[in-house]
């Protein structure tokens, strides 16, 4: 009886056969994709405003407060610098969101508030949220208010014209800076700058 391998005949090498043709195409293009990819990035080649494709930075929308006043257009995202805002609005009971972009009036029972007035004293909720007087001369950055809110936040505090008040929103998303202008139909009128907070 003979060997079943001499009837078939000898095999063809792997490279000849169908497989192996397709195998060696299909590394081919690959490596055909990979170089023209390479030449792309390192040519710069649909680069956007800039080296390495770096997108141009976009100023937060200019938008106007709910009491009217128009406000200054500024970065959003700037952590060390003028902050967003100043944002004027009424402040009153039905308290203020500060997270809002920009801060909002609440128009009723909103659980997504900061701050409220319970009676010419601004109050901070959730109670664990925080606020604190600025007593110093000047206007505060950032680092100035969290520094203060670390060492001597507290819940509620009386507001008279003038008071100046930083304040941290729930889960320190952001940091703000709330001054009170004067007295206004409803409430008063307060001046609010917002900033990430170490949360964001």
């Amino acid at each position: 009886m003979s060997d079943p391998q001499h009837r078939s005949g000898p095999r063809a090498p792997f490279w000849e056969s169908m497989v192996g043709m397709l195998t060696a195409i299909a590394g081919l293009v690959t490596a055909i994709v990979g170089v023209a990819a390479f030449v792309y990035q390192v040519g710069g080649f649909g680069a956007a405003d800039g080296p390495q494709g770096a997108a141009a930075p976009s100023a937060a929308p200019s938008s106007a407060g709910p009491v009217g006043v128009p406000t200054t257009p500024t970065d959003a995202g700037s952590v060390q610098g003028a902050g967003a805002g100043p944002h004027e609005l009424l402040f009153n009971n039905n308290g203020a969101d500060l997270d809002a972009d920009p801060p909002t009036v609440a128009t009723g029972p909103d659980p997504s508030i900061d701050i409220y007035d319970s009676g010419n004293s601004i109050r901070s909720y959730p109670v664990w949220s925080g606020l604190a007087k600025w007593d110093r001369s000047g206007t505060p950055q950032r680092q100035d208010c969290l520094s203060l809110l670390s060492s001597f936040a507290t819940t509620d505090s009386t507001y008279v014209k003038g008071s100046r008040y930083c304040v941290r929103t729930r889960g320190d998303l952001h940091v703000a800076f709330v001054e009170f202008v004067e007295p206004m139909s409803g409430g008063w009128k307060i001046r609010v700058t917002v900033w990430p907070g170490t949360a964001s």
